[in-house]
């Protein structure tokens, strides 16, 4: 399928219904959780956090990819480290058991910039020299081999102070979480699968990243002409196989299903080769699916909810669960092909015949209820007209 994708909609809050994202209303936490949390102020140079990153400091390639900042905000921070202008602090957490190794809460992209700027290198392979500073305009077009041999840059740049608090004592997740959604609650809200790339690292949340770096049609249905700096394409294709395991139970609780299926796929990729080639043929059938859906709706209606006799604007994720999981179905796609139109007939009839089918992807989404519901109505809709089963998914 070769569409142009309409850039138009390349604003998440008016593209996207939020309902079913992942938020802090998914976080179980108590006051007691905060009890044995410490706080470490420990101001570091610049040439102290580049030699703990890889080390003690991970940033893992494969987790960086989807970087926010373009080269001239990357500048324009290194800019502002010569200058010796104040940054917000960096914020790190120890990791559980490991008292010297750190994962980063606030201040990935800082950090990143940091060291592709003295590596010399972007992490795309791209020399890194600066470009659009504002004071120090003579630096402009120069890279850290040229500015090292002069000793007042380098001096200057290395020795910088950065403001540094380390949060010890943690041995809740979720209060790792609440930070970091109190930290994002601004204009501007990062996603929660960063964090979960940190806390969770191994090789099937490798494998995803790598696989979402490739656009394809889950690229098509979030209106992107890259890999999404939010990660949504790392959230659905999760997504999507987490409800498609039989031996993880959605009870509700979002974030929750999603690390325990993370934890479940990293441990089965360790211990079975062949899990990385059953996961790229569970994607394939994703793909597959989204293609008919978008043939099938469109691309202005597939994944929307319908109401009052028309389609909402927003991409709404509880939608593209029933969807996508019904014509992941090779017998859906194929009854779906051979009667256009009559999947997206099912759809609206269901909509405007079954008032909870509606509230069901529309409020508490991510209730075990709600979703035991629209997946219910939902097959239990497309065997009565198609005589085709579906296995719902695995739900309290």
């Amino acid at each position: 399928m070769n569409q142009q994708i309409d850039m138009s909609w390349e604003d998440r809050d008016q593209f996207e219904d939020e309902s079913s994202v992942e938020n802090e209303e998914d976080i179980n936490i108590a006051e007691t959780d905060f009890e044995r949390l410490l706080i470490a102020p420990s101001d570091w140079t610049v040439s102290t956090i580049y030699d703990l990153i890889g080390k003690q400091l991970q940033l893992d390639p494969a987790y960086q990819r989807r970087n926010v900042w373009q080269t001239k905000a990357k500048s324009q921070f290194i800019e502002s480290l010569l200058l010796g202008i104040p940054i917000p602090q960096i914020l790190l957490a120890s990791k559980a058991g490991q008292k010297n190794t750190f994962l980063v809460l606030d201040g990935k992209q800082r950090l990143t910039t940091i060291k592709e700027f003295i590596d010399g290198r972007f992490s795309d392979g791209r020399i890194f020299k600066l470009k659009g500073l504002r004071i120090l305009t003579e630096l402009n077009g120069k890279s850290w081999d040229e500015l090292q041999n002069d000793e007042d840059w380098s001096d200057r740049l290395q020795n910088e102070p950065l403001r540094t608090t380390v949060l010890r004592g943690w041995d809740n997740e979720s209060v790792l979480y609440e930070i970091f959604f109190r930290l994002n609650s601004g204009s501007v809200k990062l996603s929660p699968m960063e964090l979960r790339m940190s806390l969770l690292p191994g090789n099937f949340l490798k494998f995803i990243i790598s696989w979402t770096e490739n656009i394809g049609p889950v690229h098509h249905l979030l209106r992107k002409r890259q890999p999404d700096a939010r990660m949504s394409d790392v959230e659905l294709a999760i997504r999507y196989l987490a409800f498609n395991d039989q031996k993880t139970e959605y009870a509700g609780d979002l974030k929750l299903f999603l690390d325990d299926f993370c934890k479940l796929k990293n441990s089965e990729f360790l211990a079975d080769p062949r899990q990385e080639t059953l996961c790229k043929d569970h994607l394939s059938q994703m793909e597959e699916a989204i293609n008919a859906g978008l043939n099938e709706f469109g691309e202005q209606e597939f994944c929307r909810k319908y109401s009052d006799n028309k389609y909402e604007t927003r991409f709404n994720r509880a939608v593209f669960d029933v969807l996508v999981g019904s014509l992941s179905n090779h017998e859906i796609r194929t009854w779906a092909a051979t009667n256009p139109g009559a999947m997206k007939k099912i759809y609206e009839d269901v909509c405007i015949q079954n008032p909870e089918f509606v509230r069901a992807v529309e409020t508490t989404t991510k209730s075990s209820e709600a979703t035991r519901t629209r997946f219910s109505i939902w097959y239990n809709a497309l065997n009565k007209n198609s005589g085709i089963n579906l296995t719902l998914p695995k739900i309290k």
